[in-house]
């Protein structure tokens, strides 16, 4: 009996997909992709320029830094190996965790680096940090290694349903590092990034109902995806 619901879901899904082949959707949702991939390429720059100057999107971005940036890209909060054990203590107490919903964001300039915890509701900077490239020294980006999951809460499951800590190891990510006035930072960044108004799709990504159009794939998959490469590259060259 317990195999049962499990093998009623697959066969479900099953012939699902193969209803959606014969009607000719899965070919459809190629020919999406393939637009939507030659749009994000070819019109990349402009879409750029559109979100910076969108109040919905980046422009609040272009504010706090007082300027233009080359690339943005998204990691997590910043955090030590006390304070990932301070989180893991609290949520074993309480049961409770919390979360933190700002963005936690990397930008670039042709010469400094800003860490920016953003709040697109009120389209303000609860932290901001500034590096100028000339004070920044020994800086690495690499993947993430097992020892650098010390550096986030610990992953359980909770009693009353769902599960603690950070969902994605900080060993499946990148992890920029360097030196700055005698003080060591690490981020680990997210391959993708996407919030605000220019991201926002019709239909969501990632169901089963394959109804999403180019647009949606265009702006909830490629170009999250694209101006996270845009900033690996460029991070890479920020020496």
């Amino acid at each position: 009996m317990t195999y049962i619901v499990p093998l009623l879901i697959m066969v479900a899904i099953g012939a699902y997909f193969l209803y959606m082949k014969k009607t000719g959707k899965f070919d459809a949702l190629g020919n999406s992709y393939l637009e939507a991939e030659k749009e994000a390429t070819e019109k990349f720059d402009e879409f750029f320029q559109e979100f910076k100057a969108d109040e919905q999107t980046f422009k609040p971005i272009v504010t706090i830094i007082g300027g233009d940036f080359s690339a943005i890209g998204a990691c997590k909060k910043p955090k030590s190996i006390l304070g990932a054990a301070a989180d893991t203590a609290k949520t074993m107490l309480t049961g409770v965790v919390v979360e933190n919903t700002n963005h936690h964001l990397l930008v670039l300039q042709d010469e400094k680096l800003h860490y920016i915890e953003y709040n697109s509701n009120s389209k303000t900077a609860s932290t901001h940090w500034e590096f100028d490239k000339r004070s920044i020294s020994n800086l690495e980006f690499e993947k993430g290694k097992l020892t650098d999951n010390l550096k986030q809460s610990m992953s359980f499951q909770l009693r009353g349903g769902g599960e603690s800590g950070d969902a994605t190891k900080n060993s499946d990510l990148h992890k920029l590092s360097f030196e700055s006035k005698e003080k060591k930072y690490s981020f680990f960044v997210y391959t993708m990034i996407g919030f605000g108004a220019g991201f926002e799709t019709e239909n969501p990504i990632g169901n089963l109902s394959m109804k999403q159009t180019t647009d949606d794939i265009l702006r909830g998959t490629l170009l999250p995806l694209k101006f996270g490469e845009l900033f690996f590259e460029k991070i890479k060259a920020f020496k």
